[in-house]
């Protein structure tokens, strides 16, 4: 079919796309329930907020999954590698995951203030954490991770949980955190009305001037005041000034990405009191911008060593083999249209708007 290399290609722009309909998808139902306990004040209005996202968020979860599940096939040391560097973080997100499908399946089930409080801030926890340590996972891309190969390509990781933390991650996590209060708030105003839209709307202001500025800085700091990784001509890892922007240098289309991102971020902020369809379009292209950013940026490293260069891990040194890559394409030239067309259907059939007469009564079939 195709050559190794550009196997490895495909692969890559792939899990990109599913990793961005992660973000569109599971960035707003997350959203929604980190501004959960905030943007709504009474019982009602929460449970308006929740029954927005109720018949999509399990199934966003699945874009997750086959972004996880591909990593897995088509890198397997990058994926070894990875969850062992991440171990901590990537454990307490489980964790915190578990408040969520608990929260939305018991809070409505019985009608105490506490215990429905209990589980507003359980879901507040189950979606806020794990889109920090998202971001922070990312961040810690650019720093360069602990781990180096050892003669049977084993991962040799010396990594600490509190050595994650450090200006530019936790600026990343910020920003991941902003970015999903952003497309849950503008998300939620296509389905909600009243008073309850307008605090969305504030949050959707909020979330976007946050993450234009931490998206600003860390672009910054990735000029000014880190280095960064490339391949030179003699396929030689090397540490440069600036490195992480070099794909700039060498693809100079490329700059549309970020240019995307922060378009996306300012319209969405401009379209917020204005028009709801249109803020939320915008907030989709400052997701794709983002996550175009991010990974053309670190093209072609997934998993930077910073103790040993020659080990940090790109899409050809970490893939499977020629033969596993093409049977995978042929099933994800099948199986991925099918799940966005089933995905498409899902949305638009049940889509409409969700108000406080509508919850009234269908008190007892709702969460």
């Amino acid at each position: 079919m195709f050559d190794l290399e550009i196997l490895q290609v495909i692969w890559w722009v792939l899990i990109c796309v599913l990793f961005i309909s992660f973000m569109l998808t599971n960035g707003f139902d997350t959203g929604i329930g980190i501004i959960l306990p905030f943007a709504a004040k009474t019982d009602t209005e929460r449970r308006i907020l929740i029954n927005v996202l109720a018949p999509h968020w399990d199934g966003n979860q699945v874009w997750l999954v086959l972004a996880i599940g591909a990593v897995f096939a088509a890198w397997p040391v990058i994926y070894g590698t990875a969850f062992s560097l991440f171990y901590f973080p990537l454990m307490l997100t489980l964790f915190c995951l578990f408040f969520r499908p608990l929260g939305f399946d018991y809070r409505s089930k019985i009608d105490d203030p506490r215990w429905r409080e209990f589980w507003d801030w359980g879901i507040f926890v189950g979606s806020a954490f794990p889109t920090f340590f998202l971001g922070l996972i990312i961040g810690n891309l650019y720093i360069g991770l602990p781990f180096s190969m050892d003669e049977f390509h084993r991962a040799l990781v010396s990594t600490t949980f509190i050595s994650l933390f450090n200006p530019f991650s936790i600026l990343s996590g910020v920003f991941c955190t902003s970015l999903f209060i952003m497309h849950g708030a503008s998300y939620s105003t296509l389905r909600t009305d009243d008073v309850l839209n307008e605090r969305l709307i504030r949050f959707i202001k909020i979330g976007s001037l946050a993450a234009l500025i931490s998206f600003s800085l860390m672009g910054l700091m990735l000029w000014q005041f880190m280095d960064g990784i490339v391949l030179n001509a003699n396929n030689q890892v090397a540490s440069v000034k600036a490195g992480w922007l070099n794909n700039y240098s060498l693809h100079p289309d490329f700059i549309f990405a970020p240019i995307a991102g922060l378009f996306g971020l300012v319209m969405t902020y401009l379209f917020s009191a204005k028009s709801p369809l249109l803020a939320f379009f915008s907030s989709c292209v400052a997701i794709i911008g983002a996550v175009i950013t991010a990974s053309g940026s670190l093209f072609p490293f997934i998993v930077p060593s910073s103790i040993s260069l020659q080990d940090s891990l790109t899409i050809f040194n970490g893939s499977s083999s020629t033969y596993a890559l093409t049977v995978m394409s042929w099933c994800a030239a099948f199986f991925v249209p099918v799940i966005f067309i089933y995905t498409a259907w899902c949305y638009k059939q049940l889509w409409g708007k969700l108000t406080t007469r509508f919850i009234q009564e269908n008190d007892h079939s709702l969460y």
